[in-house]
């Protein structure tokens, strides 16, 4: 069980959206994300990282910024969270198999703290409670605004007169 990093933990337990949620988690708590709670945004303000899939999610956040659920598509689908499959693999776990896996049932019976129990219960084991209610509750997508289409308007009055025959 202490042989698995937190993100092969997450992988193995809920796959490539609970890493990136593991990912957010850690770069969030320690400040190389910026997060703008009210807007759901972040930003990559330090660069340095201890795993690659950290680097790969770094890279993913242009300098403008994204929403959460942007960059949360955007870590899941790097080559970096892919390279996790490989590891859980190597490290004699399998993903399709979990529920027969001990480790599996070690890990839901005592989740541990911090990062890893994030990575175990996901968004309900976050202990800051402003991350916890913004992956909760996402705000809504932007409405999608057709193109104006303009109207002829040839009454004296601005009213639209149909003119049956």
């Amino acid at each position: 069980m202490d042989r698995l990093t937190p993100y092969e933990v997450a992988f193995l337990v809920g796959g490539a959206e609970r890493a990136a949620v593991v990912v957010f988690v850690t770069l969030a708590g320690d400040g190389r994300l910026e997060v703008a709670y009210k807007r759901q945004r972040v930003k990559a303000v330090r660069t340095e990282s201890t795993y690659p899939i950290e680097a790969a999610a770094l890279t993913v956040v242009p300098d403008s910024g994204l929403s959460v659920p942007e960059f949360l598509a955007a870590v899941a689908a790097t080559p970096a969270v892919a390279d996790l499959r490989a590891a859980v693999l190597a490290k004699g776990e399998v993903r399709a198999l979990r529920w027969f896996s001990r480790t599996y049932h070690e890990l839901r019976e005592h989740p541990g703290t911090g990062v890893r129990r994030v990575a175990v219960l996901g968004i309900p084991g976050i202990e800051d409670d402003r991350l916890r209610d913004m992956l909760a509750h996402p705000l809504p997508g932007m409405p999608k605004i057709e193109p104006v289409k303009p109207i002829r308007d040839n009454t004296f009055d601005g009213s639209l007169r149909r003119t049956v025959y």
